[in-house]
This record gives C-alpha cells, sequence and structure tokens, in this order.
C-alpha cells in the first residue's frame, strides 16, 4: 500500500490473529485492510517506538488503515489531535470493536497508531495498545474472514449513524457500551454478568418481575419456539447465576442441580450462550432499520414488549439457537474448547490461509 504523499492516517494493527483474507482488501467506507504494516520502520521509528514494541508492531497479521486527505486547515497537517484524527482513529477502533460482536476474535495485541504523510514521509504521532477483548472460556476457534470485515464495518457505519440521532443517555448505545465492557473482561462471571446487562438495556424489565421478564422475553429471540422450555430452562440459570455474582453470593449457588464437578463447565456453557444471545441481538437491531425504531426510546421499546409474542418473534427473525450450544469438559492452553470437542467439520473451516493465534 502506498499513502497519498500528503494525508493523515489512522492504523489499527493486530498482532497474531488469525485471519483468512486477501493481502490488501477495501471495505465500503474506504478502509483498507492489509496483512503487512503499511509502511517500512525505519530508523527514526525504531528509536521512537523503541525495539520491542517496532517488532510487535512488524510482526502483527492484521491492519485496519483509514486515511484522510484533507479536513484540515493550511499548514496543520503535522498538528495533531483535531477532529480528523479523533475520527480516523474512531473509524479503525470501531471495526475493530463490532468485529467482535461478529465472532470471538483471538489475538495477542492490538495497537493504535496515527499521525501524518507530509511529502511521502510517514511520520506517527501517536501509539497505545488498546483494551484487549477476550474469549469465553470453551469457545471455538474462530477465523476472520472478508465477509466477517464487510459486516463489522457495516455494523459500525450503522451504528455511527444512530449516535448521531440520539444523546448521550440512549439506553441502546449504553447496552451497547456494556456489551463491549462484557468482551474486555477476563472472568466468566464478570463477563456473563456484562451480557445480561447488555440485554437488559433491551428489554427494560419491570421492578419486582425482572427474572420472569427476562426468561420471557429473551426466550422469543434465543432461538426456535420447539425449544422454548429448553431455554427457557437455560435462560433462568443464568439470570439467577447473573443475580449471585451481582449480590457476591457463590456464583454456583443456582447450579445444585448439578454435581459438584460439572458446575464450572456449565457455568462456562451459559456464559457462551448468554454472549452468543447478546451478541446476535445487537448486531440484529444495529443492522435492522425496520427494528430500530422499537429501541429509539424507553417508551417504544416498552410498547414493544407488550406486542403479541409470535410479533417479536418475527421482528427479531432467527439470529441465533443458543441451544446449540454445547457444553465443554476439555480446553487447551488458550481456554478455548479442546479439538476432541470441536464439531467434525471444524477443522475443515479452519483450513486455508487461517493463522494459528
Amino acid at each position: 500500500m502506498v499513502f497519498p504523499a500528503d494525508c493523515k492516517f489512522a492504523v489499527l494493527a493486530v498482532h497474531n490473529a488469525r485471519v483468512d483474507i486477501a493481502p490488501d482488501l477495501v471495505l465500503a467506507n474506504g478502509t483498507r485492510v492489509l496483512t503487512s504494516l503499511p509502511f517500512p520502520l525505519d530508523n527514526h521509528w525504531r528509536t521512537w517506538l523503541g525495539a520491542m514494541q517496532s517488532q510487535n508492531l512488524q510482526a502483527c497479521n492484521l491492519f485496519l488503515v483509514s486515511i484522510a486527505t484533507s479536513g484540515w486547515s493550511d499548514g496543520q497537517l503535522a498538528i495533531f489531535g483535531g477532529e480528523v484524527d479523533t475520527q480516523l482513529m474512531a473509524d479503525v477502533g470501531g471495526i475493530f470493536a463490532f468485529l467482535r460482536f461478529v465472532g470471538s476474535v483471538e489475538y495477542t495485541d492490538a495497537f493504535v497508531l496515527a499521525g501524518h504523510v507530509e511529502n511521502g514521509d510517514p511520520t506517527c504521532r501517536h501509539f497505545a495498545t488498546t483494551l484487549r477483548f477476550n474469549i469465553s472460556r470453551g469457545c471455538l476457534p474462530w477465523v476472520i474472514r472478508e465477509v466477517d470485515l464487510r459486516c463489522a464495518a457495516q455494523l459500525q457505519e450503522s451504528y455511527a449513524t444512530l449516535l448521531k440521532k440520539f444523546p448521550e443517555k440512549w439506553r441502546f448505545g449504553r447496552g451497547c457500551n456494556a456489551l463491549k465492557s462484557a468482551f474486555e473482561c477476563h472472568y466468566a462471571s464478570e463477563r456473563l454478568h456484562g451480557f445480561v446487562r447488555a440485554i437488559e438495556a433491551l428489554l427494560i424489565p419491570e421492578i419486582g418481575r425482572t427474572e420472569k421478564q427476562f426468561i420471557s422475553r429473551c426466550s422469543l429471540f434465543a432461538g426456535p419456539k420447539s425449544k422454548e422450555a429448553e431455554i427457557r430452562a437455560a435462560l433462568q440459570e443464568i439470570y439467577r447465576m447473573r443475580c449471585d455474582i451481582e449480590h457476591m453470593h457463590e456464583w454456583d449457588r443456582s447450579l445444585d442441580a448439578y454435581s459438584a464437578s460439572d458446575r464450572e463447565n456449565v457455568a462456562h456453557w451459559r456464559t457462551r450462550q448468554m454472549e452468543e444471545l447478546a451478541s446476535a441481538a445487537y448486531r440484529k437491531i444495529v443492522s435492522d432499520t425496520a427494528l430500530q425504531p422499537h429501541f429509539y426510546n424507553d417508551a417504544a421499546t416498552e410498547r414493544f414488549w407488550k406486542k403479541p409474542a409470535d410479533e417479536v418473534r418475527t421482528a427479531f427473525g432467527e439470529i441465533c439457537d443458543i441451544s446449540k450450544l454445547k457444553t465443554v469438559t476439555k480446553y487447551d492452553y488458550y481456554g478455548r474448547a479442546h479439538p476432541s470437542e470441536w464439531p467434525p467439520d471444524l477443522f475443515e473451516n479452519l483450513r486455508g490461509m487461517a493463522k494459528s493465534a
């Protein structure tokens, strides 16, 4: 990739991601996706970043690159921190965040760097390590492909459009932030708690009826009607686990129906189910202009949940089926499901150019 002679840029670089993409992909919003650093690390870069960070940056294998060729006053190209720089970093950061809404991204580190190119010479004015997105224990390995990146870019663009319409206290926006924060948590208990909070932002449960409405409303988009009994039982366990975590009780207090040796595996299973449900719900609402008006404000959302159950099911569609996720009893070094527990077709799906995380 060659930068324009005079421009500003922002790059999100991901180290050790599992990817299977073409070496130079351009997304609908103009963001470039590369598999190698878009400029050489000359000596002044290495001096500024330090030897270790330079090596980490050069070893990255996924780069999201956003460029602007205008938007600043004459003579201000080299000044960093204005609206153009802020927007460029928000663009690449938003795509990466929504990529985590799409699937369980695995990587070692991710960095954001930004700066400008003057007379063809790139200069970095900002470098930082991003907050880390973690995986839920027992998840299956996932490969980032072109379709996932295009989906993430579209979600980011749609969400940015929605943000322009609504104030800071918009409930749906706070729910999105809660989901993003849950992805950043390391411990399963904190992740489960965050996923439930994100879903509750969509439900607006009534005081005194929160458990009942959590189960009844989530069951309308958590899977097919034919599996409603199974899904409701899972949702009840999830909600009660969340309440125990919230009130500092033992995390497994609501899992006494299982043997002591099975409870931790069940807890991780329920966490993965809740992650799948929350991710699917937010992807659906962000991308579906017909569903969005029901979440513009509290009054609209409350009216939505008073609709007949079948009408709510139809509005969401078949966005996920948490009953398809199974318990895992063996884990690999990274906390994923051990290969012995993978579905048979997953080995074939991981073939190709994908690099191991």
